[in-house]
């Protein structure tokens, strides 16, 4: 079976047709629950209390006392209530976040800490397509890497990188893997889909083995619609929100056997030092070990009455300033095989993407520098390309730490 645009696009629009046929699940109108009579006991409470204030005010004074009594049996009873009440609450809200934890730990303890954020960006539509074109645009694009001096390339590997297509297994474990509420791309079709639609999985499996055979990478899987999320609360200008591409879900999961073949390739040879790059490196668990440090550092610093001095570097814009000569660099300096670097070229070539807001959408802009947020196989090119700059500054700065 040899892939072509037609038949891609025709996969994606049967895809559509047949899930539109079945309608969207309707959701049904929750009523509202209905009150308990302690409840509808303080409501009746409530404006008694409200009915004998307006008679205190307008009764004389023989009557006042009287009326003072029973609004101070009806406050005490009312609050007696509330305080039952209160307490069933505590508990009925401790049970719920008691199950909300156990049904997903992490999402709970993320939800403690989240911020508050802006929902959208709001600025004019020639702002935001002048700062596109300035992002993703490079003159230089087509230019040659200049030789860098000192820069040794590793040895051959030990184990070659598996070329083959792409297996069924391998599908599987990207989509079991992936997350259900993962956003869908331009066509619609979310992971879930092929979730839990086994035979579509295997008809996709067809045409992901046959795009990788004829290294054929089908323009479906190179658009990408793209949505600016806020870094912060109150986000206002463009640098204070992070673009994040939306592309279709066929095109990732390929890509996602690409990296994890890749991902494998890099550890298994030694090509990347775990002991310098920790994101995006399977089993690293970076953010642990490096506040591990902090934390020892500071409690030494305290201990021993000692100076400490921690700089932290923040890369504005890192994946989309690594010039896509770096990544076809990196790729061949750690050899990775010719019909890789081949569909990734192809790929970086027809690559166009466009942003929304709720007032407008952008013209489609190439992207000729950087890599997108949201590709699967972005983490590993970038690490790829860092390593390709710690290589050469260890070069230079400990020149016996490399040995080819």
């Amino acid at each position: 079976m040899v892939i072509t645009e037609r038949s891609a696009e025709k996969y994606t629009f049967n895809i559509s047709s047949n899930c539109c046929l079945f309608g969207a699940k309707q959701h049904q109108t929750k009523c509202p629950p209905q009150r308990s009579r302690r409840q509808l006991e303080m409501d009746t409470l409530r404006k008694q209390k409200r009915k004998l204030k307006k008679q205190i005010r307008a009764a004389s004074s023989e009557e006042t006392n009287g009326l003072l009594v029973i609004w101070r049996q009806l406050k005490a009873r009312h609050s007696a209530l509330s305080r039952a009440e209160s307490a069933r609450k505590k508990c009925s809200q401790k049970r719920k976040n008691h199950e909300r934890f156990i049904r997903d730990p992490f999402q709970f303890a993320r939800q403690l800490f989240q911020q508050l954020k802006s929902i959208t960006l709001t600025v004019e539509r020639e702002e935001l397509e002048t700062h596109l074109k300035k992002t993703y645009s490079d003159a230089a694009r087509e230019i040659p890497l200049e030789e860098t001096t000192g820069l040794v390339w590793p040895a051959a590997p030990g184990i070659k990188f598996d070329s083959k297509p792409p297996s069924l297994q391998e599908v599987i474990a990207v989509v079991n893997k992936a997350r259900a509420k993962s956003a869908p791309g331009p066509n619609g079709v979310p992971y879930l889909l092929y979730k839990r639609c086994p035979n579509v999985l295997k008809k996709l499996h067809k045409i992901l083995r046959s795009a990788w055979k004829n290294i054929k990478i089908s323009k479906e899987w190179m658009t990408a619609e793209g949505v600016y999320i806020p870094i912060e609360q109150d986000s206002r200008g463009i640098n204070q929100f992070r673009p994040i591409s939306l592309l279709n879900v066929e095109g990732k999961i390929f890509f996602s056997v690409m990296a994890s073949r890749l991902t494998k390739h890099l550890t298994e040879n030694g090509y990347i030092k775990t002991s310098v790059q920790k994101g995006g490196i399977p089993g690293v668990s970076g953010c642990l070990e490096l506040a591990t440090m902090i934390w020892e550092a500071i409690h030494r610093a305290k201990s021993e009455k000692l100076n400490l001095d921690v700089v932290w570097l923040d890369l504005a814009n890192a994946y989309g300033s690594v010039p896509h000569e770096m990544i076809q660099l990196a790729l061949r300096m750690y050899h990775v095989p010719e019909v890789i670097q081949v569909m990734l070229d192809d790929y970086f070539s027809g690559f166009s993407m466009r942003f929304s807001t709720n007032n407008y959408t952008t013209n489609w802009i190439n992207l000729e520098v950087g890599i997108a947020m949201g590709w699967t196989i972005s983490p590993i090119l970038l690490v790829m390309a860092m390593e390709v700059i710690f290589r050469w500054w260890m070069f230079n700065a400990f020149p016996e730490s490399i040995h080819g």
